[in-house]
């Protein structure tokens, strides 16, 4: 397995103008609310155009085990079957996808329980495992070409990506980070388009300069019921997102949706 501080370099094909990344997590395969409509929707839009990429950002697994909180009786598969399910996803958008990385449901189990990574399991036998991180995802993406013909230079977006983060009032996980343009998470199910502005300093020409940073939670696929019914948790939010990088200038979008 490849250290977090490892970058992904993922440099698109530079006939794509655009790229749309779009962030998939909380996935919860096994669980009885395990929203399969709309998972099937995402992988037909993904699939139904060659310039979109999926960057996994964990809990793809329900992986009920004993003494997590998780159901056992009720998740539709055991964890091996849920694994198996993931390998197939994996080789099905094995060219489409970005970087993969564990969430609490794969991490706080499986890995704490008895030392297995389940979603590396998943993607050495997709044969993709150098997309595979753990704990967090570096990425620099190459998109288009450059506007002034410089030879076939590419524009660079670089992300960061972590199953759990803090987004509060005064202090977001993304203020930790420099040199980020977009920051994906997901863990607590809710939808969110959150921008964060950041003020940078540049020692070498004595300047100050401003930077905004997209930061996107896209939610789950989970229907309402289940664990969440029972604990009185709110119904969350369908809504899903995408980011729009563009080559040749530097111009990023973030697009949200419903399927």
């Amino acid at each position: 397995m490849y250290p977090e501080t490892k970058p992904i370099l993922f440099n698109c094909p530079k006939e794509f103008d655009t790229v749309e990344i779009y962030p998939v997590h909380d996935l919860h395969y096994g669980n009885e609310c395990f929203d399969l409509r709309r998972w099937s929707a995402l992988c037909d839009l993904i699939l139904s155009e060659p310039n979109r990429y999926i960057v996994w950002v964990g809990d793809l697994l329900e992986n009920a085990i004993p003494r997590s909180k998780s159901d056992m009786f009720t998740q539709t598969c055991n964890p091996q079957e849920q694994k198996e399910y993931i390998t197939d996803m994996f080789r099905k958008f094995a060219d489409r996808t970005i970087a993969i990385l564990d969430g609490n449901h794969e991490l706080n189990r499986s890995t704490k329980m008895c030392g297995l990574y389940p979603l590396y399991d998943c993607a050495a036998i997709a044969g993709i495992e150098t997309a595979y991180r753990s704990a967090y995802a570096v990425m620099d993406i190459g998109v288009g070409t450059d506007s002034h013909g410089m030879k076939g230079r590419q524009t660079h977006y670089v992300g960061f990506a972590a199953h759990r983060a803090k987004s509060l009032k005064s202090f977001a996980s993304v203020d930790a980070l420099e040199g980020f343009d977009f920051f994906l998470t997901g863990h607590d199910h809710e939808a969110t388009d959150h921008p964060r502005g950041k003020l940078i300093y540049d020692a070498r020409n004595h300047a100050v300069s401003f930077k905004s940073v997209e930061v996107l939670n896209c939610g789950s696929f989970l229907s309402y019921g289940g664990y969440g019914a029972q604990a009185g948790y709110r119904p969350k939010s369908d809504k899903l997102y995408k980011l729009v990088l563009h080559g040749g200038e530097k111009r990023i979008e973030t697009v949200g949706f419903y399927l």
